[in-house]
């Protein structure tokens, strides 16, 4: 649709619009394809008057009259046709269907299931006073020495269940809320990672966001007290039986490790978005990482390159000024922790390997070194094959 070439004395056809008033603004879009925008209040009566039924110029007189201003209609219709709320001539606008996974998501919500999780996780507590050797601790990643290919799949492919479940107790938390979440994968600085999608939530009020984002964090905790429990009976046991007990453990701490990193929130983890909703933020690490970039720019004496503050929010501009500061030293230790424990590590890892494959070098020991050495360093290697390509996509390509 041209929105420049709108009849401005007919109605409008708009899709289905959710609105959420915060403050001095309101959050409008479609839910059925997660599109939203940040409106002032002004701007968001006159589109409720649009979505009425009124013609654009009469809702300009209302506008008017209301407001003591006059408003160009064109330009607000273009902002409109950008978020795609207007419908296109010819098209019909289905019926929003009901969302999948709903059901289950407010089952796993429920009264009773949160009866469920807290006898879980008290009786895990309990399990870890009564049978110290439960307790999570560095200790149980070396649940083998059999073979190093074992203990590599014990402790990287024994994550990936529990990190899909935690991804989707995001998603399911926020389909318990009819929204379309989904899933997907991305990079941390030098971590890969899973991610859900839920930008329906900023048509959320606040005080039901909290959920949807503390529920992986939520299931983490479970799984944790759940893989105890499950390694009481087993973990003193011989044989198999052991070898089991101990495999729980481990995977028991790596979800803990998991869980202690969400707290790296310069990184985007569950607590970031917890914050930046409790302060009020719309996007505080973009804005931080803006704020620095004007700063460097300035210094070096590149202002073409500083990007206009006024097209942040008040409230981003005034938690990033401190904001900026913390997300500055998370990144430096972060940086430190890769030079001063992930490469000695991975020195470490090495030579391990390398002795171990002088030692013995028959098919399947090589074979067991070779991939040990792919599982320990794949997912820096992705890490930066993903760091390329969202470099690639941000940089625009040069004409030759």
């Amino acid at each position: 649709m041209d929105a420049a070439a709108v009849d401005l004395d007919r109605p409008l056809r708009l899709y289905p619009l959710t609105f959420l008033e915060e403050g001095d603004e309101v959050t409008v879009g479609r839910a059925d394809i997660d599109s939203y925008g940040l409106f002032p209040a002004d701007g968001a009566a006159l589109l409720r008057r649009l979505e009425t039924g009124e013609t654009p110029n009469d809702a300009a007189r209302w506008y008017n009259t209301q407001y003591g201003e006059t408003v160009d209609m064109v330009e607000f219709l273009e902002v409109l046709e950008a978020f795609e709320l207007l419908v296109p001539d010819g098209e019909e606008v289905a019926e929003a269907g009901a969302v999948r996974w709903q059901r289950l998501g407010r089952a796993l919500f429920s009264p009773v299931a949160w009866v469920l999780y807290g006898l879980l996780f008290i009786a895990g507590i309990v399990a870890m006073f009564r049978e110290p050797a439960v307790v999570p601790t560095y200790h149980n990643i070396f649940f083998t020495s059999s073979s190093l290919v074992a203990l590599a799949l014990g402790n990287v492919l024994g994550q990936a269940p529990w990190i899909l479940l935690h991804e989707s107790y995001h998603a399911l938390a926020g389909r318990r809320l009819g929204l379309n979440s989904s899933l997907s994968i991305g990079r941390r600085f030098y971590y890969v990672v899973f991610l859900t999608k839920l930008d329906g939530l900023v048509a959320v009020p606040r005080r039901k966001r909290y959920l949807p984002m503390l529920a992986g964090m939520l299931v983490d905790v479970l799984v944790v007290t759940g893989l105890t429990l499950a390694a009481v009976p087993l973990v003193s046991s011989d044989g198999f039986a052991g070898f089991m007990g101990r495999f729980l453990l481990a995977m028991a701490f790596g979800t803990l490790l998991r869980f202690a990193w969400q707290f790296y929130f310069f990184l985007r983890t569950d607590l970031y978005y917890l914050a930046t909703t409790v302060l009020g933020c719309n996007d505080l690490q973009t804005v931080a990482k803006g704020m620095l970039q004007n700063r460097l720019y300035g210094l070096i004496g590149r202002r073409d390159k500083i990007v206009d503050a006024e097209t942040w929010t008040p409230r981003d501009r005034e938690v990033a000024r401190w904001y900026v500061w913390l997300m500055v030293t998370g990144y430096a230790v972060l940086t430190g922790l890769l030079i001063t424990a992930v490469v000695p590590a991975a020195i470490r890892i090495t030579e391990m390997a390398v002795r171990k494959l002088f030692s013995d070098i028959s098919p399947l020991n090589v074979l067991d070194v070779t991939v040990f050495l792919i599982l320990n360093f794949g997912e820096l290697i992705l890490a930066g094959i993903l760091a390329v390509r969202g470099y690639r996509r941000r940089t625009p390509a040069t004409a030759s």
